[in-house]
C-alpha cells in the first residue's frame, strides 16, 4: 500500500444522507449529471441502501439512506447548514435541467462580482446545491474592490 488515502478520491468527500437513496441516486444521475460507482445494500434492512458511490465530474460523493436510528436527513432535522458547491462548464444548461427535474430555485443564476455565473438551488431530497462557471479570473486586489462595491450597493436603508 503506497497511500492510506485512496487514489481515486480527493482529501474531501461529501457523504450526504437522504430518505429514498435509490430516488436521489437516479435524480443526481439524471438531473446532474452524477454516474454511480456502487451501491450496497444493508443487510436484512428490506432494500435499505446503506452506501452508495457517485462521481460527479472528478470528484466522488457518497448518498446513504437514513435509518429509523439515525434521522439525520435534512427532511429529519429541519434542513442543512451544508451547500455543496459544483463548478461545470455551463451553469445554465445544469441549473435549467436540475430545477426541471424538480430542485427548488433559491438563488437564479446571475453574474457575481467575484467573478462567477452563480445560482444555487435545493434539491428534492433537502441538500443545497450551489452552481457556478468561472466567467472571469480576478487579481485579489479586483475581488475585494468588486466586493467592497457589492457591500456597499447592498447596504440595508
Amino acid at each position: 500500500m503506497s497511500s492510506r488515502v485512496p487514489e481515486d478520491f480527493h482529501t474531501i468527500t461529501p457523504h450526504i444522507v437522504v430518505r429514498g437513496v435509490a430516488r436521489a441516486i437516479d435524480w443526481y444521475t439524471s438531473a446532474l449529471g452524477a454516474h454511480e460507482l456502487l451501491r450496497h445494500k444493508a443487510p436484512g434492512e428490506g432494500g435499505v441502501i446503506m452506501h452508495s458511490e457517485l462521481l460527479l465530474g472528478d470528484s466522488r460523493f457518497f448518498v446513504v439512506d437514513e435509518f429509523p436510528q439515525a434521522p439525520w436527513s435534512p427532511q429529519s432535522l429541519g434542513g442543512t447548514s451544508v451547500t455543496l458547491h459544483l463548478y461545470v462548464e455551463d451553469v445554465d444548461e445544469l441549473f435549467d435541467r436540475a430545477v426541471g427535474a424538480g430542485a427548488e430555485v433559491l438563488l437564479p443564476v446571475s453574474d457575481q462580482f467575484w467573478g462567477d455565473r452563480y445560482g444555487m438551488l435545493r434539491d428534492p431530497f433537502g441538500h443545497r446545491w450551489s452552481i457556478a462557471s468561472r466567467i472571469e479570473d480576478l487579481s485579489p486586489r479586483a475581488m475585494k474592490a468588486r466586493a467592497e462595491g457589492w457591500a456597499k450597493e447592498n447596504q440595508p436603508s
